[in-house]
C-alpha cells in the first residue's frame, strides 16, 4: 500500500515542531548569542548548518596556533559571549572561552576550532553590521591586503573592499561575508590559485621580510621584493642575470605563495626571505620554477644560530612542501629552503 498519504502530513508536522523550537529558542536566548543590528545570525536551521559546515576548507586552530585567524576567532568569541582577550595567541584563556561555547552548542568539547565550531562560530554579515564580528572580518581583511579599518563597522567602504576580496577569490563579488567568504579570509588562499591576490596579501603583512638586495649581486628586478611585486601586478617573477637561467619570467606557484602566506597567518612565524627565482641556483633548481623560497631569519633570529628552524621546516612539509632542507643538509647551514612539488 503507498505511504505517500501519510508521509506528507508527518513532514509538514516535523516542520511545525522544528519552526516551534527554533522560534522558543529566539526568544530565550541571550542578547549575546544574537547578532547586532544588521547582522544576519549565524546558521540555525538543520539545512542551514549543513551547507555552513559544507564550505570548504575551514582551518584548524588550536592551543599554540597564531596570527590574524586566531585574533579574528578571539573577536567572535567575544561577539559569542565569551571573554578572551584580542590578541591573536591562542593560550589558556581562548581554549577556555572555545570550550564553553562548544558546550552551550553541544559540540565535542575539545579546545579545537575546526569546522563544526567555525560555522556556528560565524554569521552573516552585510553592510551597517557593527560589533565584534565585523572586527573580525575587517581584521582578516586588512591580513588580505584590503585597508581597512578594525572599527566594528560595516560600512559602504568596508563593502566594497569585500567585494574586492571577493573578486580576487573567485566568490560571488556581492560584498555579504558568507561561510564561503569567511573560510576563504580564514585560509587566505584565494579559489583558483590567483597567485596577484595572494602576492598582495603577502606585501601586506609587516612581519613577513622581503629581500630587496642580493647576497651576491645587485639586480634589484630580480629581488624578492620584486618577484613579489611584479606577481602582484600580474608580471612573472624575473630571474637573475648570472644565474643557470638568466633574465626569465616565472610564473610563481599559488601553492608556494600560499604556503609563504600561512607561514606567517597560520603558524605565526616573523620571517624574512631572501630568495625566490633570483639569485644563482643550480640548473635544475625549483627555485627557476617559482615553487621554493629561501627564509634566512625566524622570529628575529638568524638560522643557524638559534631560529627555531626545526619547527618551522616542519610547518613547512605541513604546508605541502615535500623539499624541505636547513642546518644539518649540505649547503644549507644557514638558510631554510621550502620547494613544492613540480
Amino acid at each position: 500500500m503507498s505511504t505517500f498519504p501519510v508521509t506528507v502530513p508527518l513532514r509538514r508536522t516535523a516542520a511545525r515542531l522544528v519552526a516551534g523550537v527554533v522560534a522558543a529558542a529566539a526568544l530565550t536566548a541571550p542578547a549575546s548569542s544574537l547578532a547586532t543590528a544588521g547582522e544576519v545570525p549565524a546558521a540555525r536551521t538543520a539545512a542551514e548548518l549543513r551547507t555552513a559546515t559544507a564550505a570548504a576548507g575551514w582551518p584548524t586552530l588550536k592551543a599554540g596556533s597564531k596570527g590574524s585567524a586566531v585574533t579574528a576567532l578571539q573577536y567572535l568569541l567575544n561577539f559569542r559571549g565569551q571573554s578572551p582577550a584580542v590578541d591573536g595567541s591562542f593560550g589558556p584563556a581562548t581554549t577556555a572561552g572555545v570550550k564553553a561555547f562548544q558546550k552551550a552548542r553541544r559540540l565535542a568539547v575539545d579546545g579545537v576550532v575546526g569546522a563544526g565550531t567555525w560555522s556556528q562560530l560565524v554569521t552573516t554579515l552585510r553592510g551597517g553590521a557593527k560589533g565584534p564580528a565585523v572586527k573580525a572580518a575587517q581584521t582578516l581583511l586588512r591580513a588580505r591586503g584590503q585597508a581597512v579599518p578594525v572599527d566594528g563597522v560595516m560600512t559602504a567602504g568596508v563593502t566594497t573592499k569585500v567585494k574586492a576580496f571577493q573578486k580576487s577569490a573567485g566568490l560571488t563579488a556581492d560584498g555579504v561575508i558568507g561561510a564561503r567568504t569567511w573560510t576563504a579570509l580564514l585560509n587566505g588562499t584565494p579559489a583558483g590559485g590567483n597567485r596577484a591576490a595572494l602576492a598582495k596579501q603577502i606585501l601586506a603583512q609587516k612581519q613577513i621580510t622581503l629581500a630587496t638586495v642580493h647576497p651576491g649581486g645587485k639586480h634589484a628586478g630580480s629581488t624578492v621584493r620584486q618577484n613579489i611585486i611584479d606577481t602582484a601586478n600580474g608580471k612573472g617573477a624575473l630571474t637573475s642575470p648570472w644565474g643557470d637561467k638568466p633574465n626569465r619570467r616565472v610564473a610563481l606557484d599559488p601553492r608556494m605563495l600560499n604556503g609563504l602566506l600561512k607561514l606567517r597567518t597560520q603558524y605565526g612565524y616573523r620571517i624574512s626571505v631572501s630568495e625566490i627565482v633570483g639569485g644563482d641556483h643550480s640548473g635544475n633548481s625549483r627555485h627557476y620554477a617559482g615553487i621554493a623560497f629561501d627564509i634566512t631569519h625566524i622570529n628575529g633570529r638568524h638560522v643557524g644560530s638559534g631560529a627555531p628552524h626545526k619547527q618551522f621546516m616542519a610547518a613547512c612539509r605541513k604546508l605541502g612542501a615535500p623539499e624541505v632542507l636547513g642546518p644539518g643538509d649540505a649547503g644549507h647551514s644557514r638558510h631554510v629552503h621550502c620547494g613544492w612539488s613540480r
